[in-house]
């Protein structure tokens, strides 16, 4: 019986290995790796070893040094430290410049409704409501509708409004609230509306509260 040659089978989906001599091949050296420029720094200055490929066999390279070249293999970027400072102050449109109301608030000393909306209010403090329509910058105001003051630890509540109270305010600038997006979709009815929103306010200073 004649002998055949001895065929081996490799499982679907494994490649065969490569002969010694195309590993040999594929194998790069790094016995004079190329040097590259850290962006913004002349190259004279600093120097980074560049990786091309796998260490060659029988080299005396690590894996920390591997891990190093790939990280360098990418531009350093300088990160500046910026130090926002707390604004004191703050500008409107009728030319004077507000304390802030920003950060804890102090004692209230009314519950105004304004705006379609109740707000704890001070004296010297400013405070944003929904647009008051009729007024301009610089126009005193006055809110009638006081549901509550404050006189030291003695809170008087009204029913529904404080008699004879009264919180006087001006005006400092009428603006637009961020914008909002309405959006509207109906699922296969090949339906959908994208609109946007910005609200019109107004911010006003409180300058005196009159409790009864």
């Amino acid at each position: 019986v004649p002998l055949r040659p001895l065929r081996l089978a490799y499982p679907t989906g494994l490649r065969k290995p490569f002969p010694p001599s195309n590993m040999a091949a594929m194998t790069m050296s790094m016995a004079a790796p190329a040097t590259r420029a850290v962006v913004g720094q002349s190259k004279s200055a600093t120097t980074h070893k560049a990786f091309f490929g796998r260490a060659a066999a029988g080299s005396k390279t690590s894996v920390a040094d591997v891990f190093s070249a790939m990280s360098l293999s990418a531009p350093k970027q300088a990160r500046g430290l910026s130090i926002c400072a707390a604004v004191e102050t703050s500008v409107n449109q009728i030319g004077f410049s507000t304390p802030p109301s920003t950060g804890a608030a102090p004692s209230w000393d009314a519950i105004v409704e304004v705006g379609g909306s109740q707000q704890f209010v001070s004296e010297g403090r400013y405070y944003e409501c929904h647009s008051l329509k009729g007024v301009e910058p610089g126009s005193k105001i006055a809110f009638e509708r006081v549901l509550a003051t404050l006189d030291g630890a003695n809170p008087t509540f009204g029913m529904p409004y404080v008699v004879g109270a009264r919180v006087e305010a001006t005006v400092l600038e009428n603006f637009k609230d961020k914008k909002l997006i309405v959006f509207k979709y109906r699922r296969k009815k090949h339906y959908k509306r994208k609109n946007g929103h910005r609200q019109p306010m107004t911010r006003f200073l409180v300058t005196k509260v009159v409790k009864p």
